[in-house]
């Protein structure tokens, strides 16, 4: 909205507009006009357009985090595969990110942060038998906030 009153007084100083015209269109601006055809709630009309914000987000991710717009493949097979995939991806990075959310972490890390922050942890097959490596204090202090318990817990004796 600052930036539209910015523009519009722009507008005055450069001579596009009048006073009369810069205190109509003040009048509307920061506003925003949804035409529908849907008969319910304006309410829920607006709850449906916000709702189109995380739509758009989840595309930004596919084509900016995943990388996953460029494909360079021949077969209908392997196209599928590849989007398959993505779509996987995207399902786990938003996952992540509602993990964050109710951890109340997602304006300190991202999705990406949180897997190379739990990459530090392997879990090794050792044929017969398999173990965890050690888990950073930080690692399970994150873990413990997020409230995940994927990692065994420790007894010293």
């Amino acid at each position: 909205m600052l930036e539209e009153r910015k523009t519009l007084y722009r507008r005055l100083d450069d001579g596009k507009i009048d006073k009369k015209e810069l205190r109509e269109r003040m009048k509307k601006a920061g506003k925003i006009l949804i035409l529908s055809n849907l008969d319910v709630d304006g309410t829920e009309i607006y709850e449906l357009y916000k709702g189109r914000e995380t739509v758009e987000k989840m595309f930004d991710t596919y084509k900016t985090v995943l990388e996953a717009d460029k494909i360079y493949l021949h077969d209908d097979e392997s196209v599928f595969g590849h989007v398959f995939i993505s779509f996987l991806s995207l399902y786990i990075h938003c996952k992540l990110e509602q993990i964050l959310k109710k951890g109340e972490l997602n304006r300190k890390m991202t999705p990406v942060d949180l897997l190379f922050k739990y990459g530090k942890v392997y879990h090794v097959d050792l044929g017969d038998r398999s173990m965890v490596t050690e888990v950073p204090e930080k690692v399970r202090n994150l873990e413990e906030r997020l409230g995940l318990n994927i990692f065994p817990k420790v007894v010293r004796s």
